[in-house]
């Protein structure tokens, strides 16, 4: 039964690559990118997904707006199941997620004008023509701290910054229900950085709508989410409300990442304990036994390397997957 209180809903979602049709007609290694996963995702609520590069959080996301289909599991957004949706269907659905990506000047088609980028939703789902189209467009702009006239320029008129702000008008043009940030600010200034956050934060509350923020910079998670939630090998490892996250990280590969997020007061940085991880990220296509950190976890015993500990609730409300946390 699909709660109305939440605008996603991911249950048991797996996404694998590979194990047949390759070179030569043989089977090639599978490669397990998400292995069942659950998250739901409140309306009006920041989620940050934060892990290394490669575990698993960009795919994910395209499973999450239908561009990568799952091996099994169900998304719902809106209370629409988006797997095994028809194609009118899934139109609908993905009306309701939108996404906005890392590098602006990939998002944008430099022979459009930055008014058509935004108008193309709203001309193809034909929700506004004419004077009225050029209204709706002035509007995003100007919520997103541009200015009207700006709509007759073109991409490489503007700097970075302006740049992801286009992207995320036409990411809000349709209206969505949840947007999903993937790394939308890593390429940015430090300064434009914060602009473009503090944007994030305002549209919001004046909207109400929900972000999927996935970064692997957790001063910057810090900064907007409401929950956040470590993804390792395309598992969940973690899960916790921001305050609970930040004070008392529970999973050792949690705390290996916030070891490294550096302070600004010098007199903390130079006394604060840095967690080397040693050893390789495993490949998803040959997943350790059990618990799929204890080949780099400075905790792990005989029973990490035989089973997989589950997501378990902590007296302070944080899921964890640990034997040890």
């Amino acid at each position: 039964m699909s709660d109305t209180n939440n605008v996603l809903e991911i249950r048991d979602v797996t996404v694998h690559f590979g194990g047949r049709g390759g070179l030569l007609g043989k089977a090639g290694p599978v490669v397990k990118a998400v292995n069942g996963v659950n998250l739901d995702i409140g309306r009006g609520e920041t989620v940050a997904l934060v892990g290394e590069s490669g575990c698993g959080k960009s795919t994910l996301s395209n499973t999450i707006v239908g561009l990568q289909p799952p091996n099994s599991g169900s998304v719902r957004i809106g209370g629409e199941e988006v797997v095994g949706a028809d194609r009118r269907k899934l139109n609908d659905i993905r009306r309701k997620v939108q996404m906005i990506f890392q590098d602006p000047a990939l998002s944008l088609d430099p022979r459009s004008t930055i008014g058509a980028t935004i108008a193309e939703p709203l001309i193809v789902r034909r929700i506004a023509k004419g004077k009225a189209l050029t209204e709706r467009v002035a509007m995003l702009l100007q919520q997103v701290g541009l200015r009207p006239e700006h709509a007759d320029r073109y991409p490489h008129q503007f700097s970075g910054g302006q740049r992801q702000r286009v992207v995320i008008a036409r990411a809000l043009a349709l209206e969505p229900d949840l947007v999903i940030c993937d790394e939308p600010v890593s390429a940015l200034d430090v300064s434009v950085r914060a602009q473009v956050l503090n944007l994030l934060v305002a549209l919001q509350k004046r909207m109400g709508v929900s972000y999927l923020f996935v970064s692997h910079d957790l001063g910057v998670v810090r900064h907007i989410c409401d929950r956040v939630v470590v993804m390792y090998l395309g598992r969940f490892v973690e899960m916790a409300d921001r305050d609970t996250f930040f004070s008392s990280p529970k999973h050792p590969y949690t705390r290996a990442l916030m070891s490294a997020v550096p302070e600004a007061d010098p007199m903390i940085q130079r006394s604060k304990e840095r967690i080397i991880l040693h050893g390789e990220l495993p490949s998803p296509a040959n997943m350790p036994s059990g618990c799929p950190f204890h080949t780099r976890c400075p905790l792990a015993t005989e029973i990490c390397s035989e089973v997989r500990p589950e997501l378990t609730p902590r007296p302070d409300g944080a899921l964890v997957a640990c034997h040890h946390a």
